[in-house]
């Protein structure tokens, strides 16, 4: 290959891309187990539990898809527009950046018709119309028509080209074969998902908002080809876990040097692997909330005083993993001694466990869950 040829979309046979299926089995299989211990765990929850769950999730979704890119979104906003777009209760929004990005999150999910270089442009204007953008580089709900798109990090001797996306006249033939592959491959949905989203990058149709304009394409292939209209996990979320890594293998796969066969096993791997990641997460919470719930019914015949509810619900909020005689006063305003005969009613009608590892006077306790 000729020296100059940097960039994967640079190789003769971009994007023809393979993988090893072999050695991503055993990955699709754990997806697809966790898949059905979510959608079990769901079952567990009463209606307005799921919609909890799902109003997190999409919450989430949202803004840690913008915080990846270093865009800060007001979760308070953010959960009102969600309370009128998805849950149709109306409540007074003067925030149409975030109304644009749920409207767009609701497509996204709800919508399984096929995307379009139309409906691609649409989420981007939505996305940028009301952002600071630059003026000079983007033009809301277009492709850009400049060659010189780099992707860069730092400053003046500082700076560093981790990308160099295709020139400007090959963006509508490109997009052309990306979209015919989203709509009509029929690969593993999550192979297919990962493909699509390392693609776009590539692609980097967009003067800004790519990344965002990514992750909705991903989460649109899952809820489409996973059948889920509301998903409950947010792959944002998992990937802001994990964010170094992600920047990595990115710009590794998208090196011509560092992939000179077009091999995506690596990278689908890790996209796996985090969709794992998101799904457990998502579990993790659910556990939390049915824990809660047997909790609250445990408790229910039990006489609590005002005080002693106020530490039950800063531990059931997980605010802190454990009380003590310090924080039970600071949340109390009670006294050393008050603070302790209270603490030790708990532990004998079953409210709290004492942990082990904190004894004497420094001795601390948590819920007890058990039934």
């Amino acid at each position: 290959m000729h020296k100059a040829q940097l960039w994967i979309w640079q190789h003769r046979d971009y994007p023809d891309f393979h993988y090893d299926k072999q050695e991503l089995s055993q990955a699709l299989i754990q997806v697809s187990k966790k898949q059905g211990e979510l959608e079990g765990s769901m079952k567990h929850l009463s209606s307005q539990e799921q919609e909890n769950i799902f109003t997190e999730n999409i919450l989430d979704e949202i803004i840690y898809n913008a915080s990846i890119e270093g865009e800060i979104l007001q979760r308070s906003s953010v959960r009102v527009s969600i309370r009128n777009q998805f849950q149709h209760i109306d409540t007074p929004s003067d925030n149409k950046h975030t109304d644009n990005i749920v409207s767009i999150q609701k497509d996204v999910n709800q919508n399984h018709q096929p995307l379009t270089k139309e409906r691609l442009n649409h989420w981007h204007h939505e996305i940028m119309i009301h952002s600071d953008y630059d003026a000079t580089q983007v033009t809301p709900g277009e492709f850009r028509d400049y060659d010189d798109m780099y992707v860069t990090s730092g400053e003046g001797i500082r700076r560093k080209i981790h990308y160099v996306a295709p020139s400007a006249h090959r963006l509508s033939e490109e997009i052309d074969t990306f979209l015919d592959y989203c709509n009509t491959s029929r690969d593993n949905p999550i192979i297919k998902s990962a493909i699509a989203h390392i693609w776009f990058v590539q692609i980097h149709p967009y003067g800004d908002g790519n990344g965002r304009l990514t992750r909705n394409i991903t989460n649109h292939i899952l809820s489409k080809t996973l059948g889920f209209d509301t998903r409950y996990f947010s792959i944002s979320h998992a990937i802001n876990n994990d964010l170094k890594k992600y920047g990595h293998i990115l710009e590794d796969t998208n090196k011509l040097h560092k992939n000179p066969d077009l091999d995506l096993t690596t990278w689908i791997k890790w996209h796996t692997q985090t969709l794992l990641n998101a799904i457990e997460l998502s579990i993790s919470i659910i556990d939390k909330s049915i824990a809660k719930t047997k909790f609250y019914d445990k408790i229910r015949d039990i006489k609590i005083t005002p005080n002693q509810s106020k530490a039950i619900d800063m531990l059931l909020a997980g605010r802190e993993e454990m009380i003590n005689n310090a924080i039970y006063r600071v949340l109390t305003g009670t006294s050393q001694v008050t603070a302790s005969r209270q603490l030790n009613d708990l532990v004998k009608k079953g409210v709290l466990l004492p942990l082990k590892e904190h004894k004497g006077r420094s001795a601390a306790y948590t819920l007890d869950l058990k039934e």
